[in-house]
């Protein structure tokens, strides 16, 4: 279990040190997501945010998944889908559920430390 949480530590860190380089509107970046439109094609994705982190078919659709900076939040994951016989990009967002359950991992994996009371005598 700890070596579990130990990996998950280290893919975080790293994912959020690989998308330092994406938080001011470059890869990486939410805000790229507003150039997207139904009917691109994965290489014009492509173009706009990269290689995406993971694909896989689900069903009859192609699923490519990010994890996309936002300011003031942080890496949030992003979803896009495209047509499994006809590659075309037909819809695309960012889930919510999953980035809450990965602030959660957070929380556990650096749980508060104690509090100590401090006093400080001014003369």
């Amino acid at each position: 279990m700890k070596n579990k949480l130990y990996c998950i530590i280290i893919f975080l860190l790293g994912l959020f040190i690989s998308g330092c380089a994406g938080t001011g509107g470059g890869l990486g970046s939410i805000s790229k997501t507003n150039q997207l439109v139904p009917g691109m094609s994965p290489a014009e994705v492509k173009n706009i945010l990269g290689e995406a982190s993971q694909t896989e078919f689900i069903g009859n659709k192609w699923v490519w998944k990010y994890s996309l900076h936002k300011m003031g939040k942080g890496f949030v994951p992003f979803y896009l889908s495209f047509g499994k016989e006809n590659p075309k990009l037909e819809s695309w967002y960012a889930n919510e559920a999953e980035y809450q359950q990965q602030q959660q991992l957070w929380l556990q994996a650096f749980p508060p430390t104690e509090k100590h009371d401090i006093k400080v005598k001014i003369e």
